[in-house]
């Protein structure tokens, strides 16, 4: 079936439901719209030669909008109709379990979707994909979706050839996986960047295929080509920078090395609570040897050996961010850390790592200058400890995302206006943060010590003045109730204030709720 001329097809604006466009708006960043209308295309004159224009932005915006809009909304009235009559400014796609993605596969305009989600559909048809995958293949750069043990396997590798542009793939809850198919697809699409086999029973096999040259089954193919079976030729590189095994079963660690072994430009390795294997010192060593780029790794809830983590902040300077969240990190780690990766450290993610101390967090508020994002949930951090007036934050002109527990130590004894002090010195080391986006603060209702920020006006609350570019303010866990004129001062004082968890006041809970509600019914309160 041939399909109509794009010159042929003049869009029109949608006509949505103002209460509908006030929903999608909320969810719609301006940032991200105008990102999009400088690199998003469209398919014009033939198809088949996927030649591609730039989009204004107001097609992008529509193609975000249907894209944005949840499949669960799809059965309200008018809205369908609305996604297959706009069904060619589609970019971005993503279903849920109830999608009625049948009917948009039969939309011939529907061809230029770049990103495609839907792996949570429910008994995905055979043909539907099919027909998707036909309109599609050639421009989709990224692809999630759920396969079974036969049909959708087979469908897939049918569209390979044709997925010159793809560069991410999620073949995450795959059922029957097998490392011939995965060399299959790794093999036909080799120019892939971000892989995902997270959620996969992968330890029946070790994936030691991907090191050997796929076999010449017709010894005639040898003859006529002259293939030298004695001197095989060198296995080609994947070009794979990021590889996500997020909880799937390993019972290897040659499998991950075998994989790696073929992606030297891997930079990025995501293995957040896998099951059936203990990462070792030995692994992260010939990890090094063949994978010397990686600066990122995320090891969540992940099991380890004692002298993993010191062995894997010596071999590999310069990371970039580590995720170890409920790890067994010790000080020394971090002091071997903040060595060899101070200068180029950006994000830090060490929450409950409860044998850590407050030292620890001191050090990598000192030493590491480009730190955007660090998230000390669950550890402890005594301002006490900041003793000389030299021990000031170095990323103070960096970080935009922070969380912390600042504690005073109970059954000690303070001088009079030491507390005061203490807290005026936190005060002023969260002012000098101006790039702060993010803060959360407070240990809730625990007993390991006693939060020393209160963020009221009667105790230096307006020192955080110059924190002009805060969206999210959660303070729920300092254990003090936040009064009206205080979140006045903050609504007037942050303007892109959108996000603010507080712990009301027993008597002026309604009045904190209304002023919010006065000021903007756009800000989440919590």
């Amino acid at each position: 079936m041939s399909s109509p001329k794009s010159q042929e097809h003049h869009p029109a604006y949608l006509d949505l439901p103002l209460e509908l466009w006030h929903l999608i708006y909320q969810h719609l960043p301006w940032s991200d719209l105008i990102k999009g209308a400088l690199v998003s295309s469209t398919a014009v004159e033939d198809p088949q030669e996927r030649l591609f224009s730039p989009l204004s932005l107001s097609l992008y915006c529509q193609s975000q909008i249907w894209s944005k809009v949840d499949a669960d909304d799809w059965v309200y009235e008018g809205l369908l109709q609305g996604l297959l009559r706009n069904s060619s400014l589609i970019r971005r796609l993503s279903c849920s379990p109830k999608s009625h993605l049948e009917l948009l596969s039969h939309q011939q305009d529907c061809r230029s979707i770049t990103h495609l989600d839907i792996e949570k559909v429910r008994f995905l048809n055979t043909a539907v994909l099919n027909r998707i995958l036909t309109l599609n293949a050639p421009g989709l750069q990224s692809f999630r979706v759920k396969l079974d043990r036969s049909m959708h396997f087979q469908t897939l590798v049918g569209h390979l050839s044709s997925m010159k542009e793809l560069r991410e793939l999620y073949l995450q809850h795959w059922e029957g996986v097998t490392q011939e198919s995965i060399a299959t697809i790794l093999e036909t699409c080799p120019q892939i960047e971000t892989l995902s086999l997270g959620h996969n029973s992968l330890y029946p096999f070790m994936l030691d295929n991907l090191l050997r040259q796929p076999a010449v089954e017709n010894k005639d193919a040898i003859d006529n080509n002259n293939i030298d079976v004695c001197s095989p030729e060198p296995l080609i590189p994947f070009k794979i920078r990021s590889l996500i095994l997020d909880e799937a079963i390993i019972f290897h660690e040659e499998l991950i090395l075998n994989l790696c072994s073929r992606c030297p430009d891997l930079e990025s390795l995501c293995m957040q609570g896998c099951f059936g294997i203990r990462l070792s010192e030995g692994f992260i060593t010939k990890l090094a040897q063949i994978c010397p780029r990686l600066t990122q790794v995320n090891f969540t809830n992940q099991s380890t050996t004692k002298g993993f983590y010191r062995t894997l902040f010596k071999i590999f300077p310069g990371l970039r961010q580590v995720k170890v969240t409920g790890s067994i990190l010790q000080d020394e780690d971090i002091q071997l850390l903040v060595e060899h990766s101070n200068a180029t450290l950006e994000a830090l993610d060490i929450g409950y790592c409860t044998c850590l101390g407050s030292d620890s967090i001191l050090k990598i508020l000192m030493r590491c200058p480009n730190l955007t994002t660090l998230d000390a949930r669950g550890v402890d951090f005594n301002p006490r400890d900041m003793i000389e007036p030299t021990d000031e934050w170095v990323c103070h002109k960096a970080i935009r995302f922070l969380y912390l527990e600042v504690l005073l130590p109970k059954r000690l004894h303070y001088a009079a206006g030491e507390v005061q002090q203490i807290r005026t010195r936190v005060y002023e080391q969260l002012s000098r943060c101006t790039r702060l986006v993010n803060l959360q603060l407070g240990a809730g209702a625990r007993d390991r010590g006693v939060n020393v920020l209160e963020m009221s006006l009667s105790t230096g609350l307006e020192q955080l003045a110059a924190l002009k570019q805060m969206e999210k303010l959660d303070i729920k866990r300092l254990n003090h109730g936040v009064r009206v004129s205080e979140v006045n001062w903050m609504l007037k004082t942050w303007p892109r204030l959108k996000a603010l968890g507080i712990l009301l006041d027993t008597n002026a809970d309604s009045d904190v709720v209304h002023a919010v509600q006065k000021w903007s019914r756009a800000i989440i309160l919590w």
